[in-house]
């Protein structure tokens, strides 16, 4: 996702890529690539807690190591900021509000209902949620809906001298708040219709 959002930056590269990962990692880890999905599987307890620490510790390597392949090809550092023409409550509201509609939809189509279990329209509905998400977030927050993302990547941006960090709040609680507040519409209210 990271080579998608630093290489590219375009809506339809960044959902496309995460298409491609998840067909191929849906059946091996469940192809989850974020945090807030994780928390969504392990409220689910689909995940035990030592899974859902070792899912995280996973996703944030992956954003770093995936950041540095980024510095290496293009010599540009990726990190995570907010665009200067929206407040932090904006942000946080549209993050939160993005990646609960991303959570709900891979608990809809995956994670929550085994009965749905196509690896290929897994992938491409996922894929498009996110493409739609960035292309209606990107100006308002960065649409990273990812924990992983802010964090690995500032890690890496904090080593080389930047102040990234400063945005891992925005990044960090609006995906907790989204995918809690999906992981309990999916638990309490659509799962009553199935």
């Amino acid at each position: 996702m990271v080579l998608a959002y630093g290489l590219s930056g375009e809506a339809i590269a960044i959902g496309f890529m995460l298409s491609a990962l998840i067909y191929v990692g849906a059946l091996t880890s469940g192809a989850h690539f974020n945090p807030a999905i994780s928390l969504g599987a392990f409220y689910l307890k689909r995940l035990s807690g030592a899974e859902l620490f070792g899912y995280i510790v996973a996703q944030i390597v992956g954003a770093f190591l995936a950041a540095s392949t980024v510095l290496f090809i293009s010599s540009l550092v990726y990190y995570v900021e907010p665009p200067i023409n929206s407040g932090f409550y904006q942000q946080l509201g549209i993050e939160t509000l993005l990646t609960f509609i991303l959570t709900l939809t891979a608990l809809v189509a995956w994670i929550g209902n085994p009965s749905h279990k196509s690896v290929a329209t897994y992938s491409v509905v996922m894929g498009f949620v996110l493409v739609a998400s960035v292309m209606i977030g990107q100006n308002i927050s960065g649409a990273i809906l990812n924990p992983a993302i802010s964090v690995g990547t500032s890690i890496l941006d904090y080593f080389l001298g930047g102040a990234s960090y400063q945005d891992i709040l925005t990044y960090t609680i609006a995906p907790i708040l989204g995918a809690s507040m999906a992981t309990f519409t999916y638990k309490f209210i659509i799962t009553e219709e199935y």
